[in-house]
């Protein structure tokens, strides 16, 4: 960045100060950016530190050929160089994660080429970074997509018109996969406040700042949801997924491979919710599985003693007890089905009802009884 250009973000920042509640992608110069004194005074955004849904749509707040005009390269950034990207602002909250990304069809499509886990912005505003060597020449559009630590659940995402030169073959998704969008209004995905996202593809350039300097964190982390990106895309790598801490259900397992297979344990606790927001108190056991993969073949058994308790016989054989119970049960059901005299002048009628009652069990079932009586005496 020359000394004139220098001068001109300061002087515009100076003047425009009491606009920046949030912060801006303030070099390159993005799309409508009030800092640019080519952008005409009738598109400037002075909400351009406001984030996203706030103030305008992924990708670029919606600023992408719109118009047509304001799509002038910026910047012209030779491949395999390095080069400066400057925010502006004051309300940093706290910090958070980011992510520096390219696209060459006019936000269709984007590649990650730089990620900060962990102390985007609270560990310095200006950063240096390398264009990949593999980045093509042409026209390009560099994206500054920025997730806060704290307050509002909010993502910010400013894109500037760049040149690239010195270009090489294109940037593959294996090492510069499609960028984290959360909190955008695009997908399910909402990020998790006082936790620095650890994004599931950040690429093969990652700094790691803030908390996460020294433990370089690999577990996505931070978010809920999944497929965090944008519309149309999908995450390339299996490693995507939430950690929310509020997850009904929680596992821990271990793998290990080899030429013949795959071995794979769990185990897994549910906690179980009554459906009016609260837990229902539970005693559980933890149960662990093996699983087993080869090319021929696939088992799933239990491991060890998981104190279980066998599980009772669907069937069980019927005997003359058990038979002398069913009849003494049918008896009782008999007589609680007997009216009871309501009061003294209904004895009479009760009494013949009972009569009646009786006398039609004995038909019914006298000599089926007598029977199963003979039988059981043999």
């Amino acid at each position: 960045m020359s000394t004139s250009t220098r001068s001109a973000i300061l002087s515009s920042l100076l003047l425009a100060s009491v606009a920046f509640a949030h912060c801006q992608l303030a070099w390159p110069y993005p799309l409508h950016s009030p800092l640019n004194p080519a952008t005409p005074e009738a598109i400037k955004d002075y909400s351009m530190t406001s984030p996203l849904v706030a103030s305008g749509t992924y990708p670029c707040k919606g600023y992408i050929n719109n118009p047509s005009s304001d799509m002038g390269s910026v910047a012209t950034l030779a491949a395999g160089s390095s080069m400066n990207y400057t925010i502006a602002g004051t309300a940093t909250h706290g910090g958070g994660s980011c992510q520096i990304s390219m696209s060459y069809d006019q936000g269709s499509t984007w590649n990650v080429i730089y990620s900060v886990v962990g102390g985007c912005l609270v560990d310095g505003m200006t950063s240096t970074i390398t264009i990949p060597s593999e980045a093509p020449s042409g026209e390009a559009l560099f994206a500054w997509g920025w997730f806060n630590r704290q307050g509002n659940r909010e993502m910010y995402h400013n894109c500037a018109s760049v040149t690239i030169t010195n270009g090489g073959s294109g940037l593959n998704s294996n090492d510069f996969p499609t960028p984290f969008v959360a909190n955008a209004n695009v997908n399910e995905c909402a990020t998790i406040e006082n936790v620095d996202v650890v994004f599931p593809n950040p690429g093969k350039n990652v700094h790691y700042g803030g908390s996460y300097a020294s433990s370089k964190p690999t577990t996505p982390a931070g978010f809920t949801g999944s497929n965090c990106v944008g519309p149309g895309a999908t995450e390339n790598s299996p490693s995507s997924g939430s950690s929310s801490a509020v997850a009904s259900a929680a596992a821990s397992a271990s793998t290990t491979s080899s030429t013949q297979g795959v071995a794979i344990s769990a185990s897994v606790g549910v906690e179980i919710g009554n459906g009016n927001g609260q837990s229902a108190s539970t005693t559980a056991t933890t149960t662990e599985y093996s699983l087993s993969l080869s090319p021929s073949s696939t088992s799933l058994s239990a491991v060890g003693n998981n104190n279980n308790a066998a599980q009772p016989a669907t069937t069980s054989p019927s005997t003359c007890k058990r038979r002398r119970r069913r009849s003494d049960s049918v008896e009782r059901r008999h007589q609680r089905l007997i009216r009871r005299p309501a009061g003294g002048d209904a004895t009479g009628r009760v009494a013949a009802l009972k009569a009646e009652h009786l006398n039609r069990q004995r038909k019914r079932g006298t000599g089926r009884v007598a029977a199963m009586k003979a039988t059981h005496n043999i």
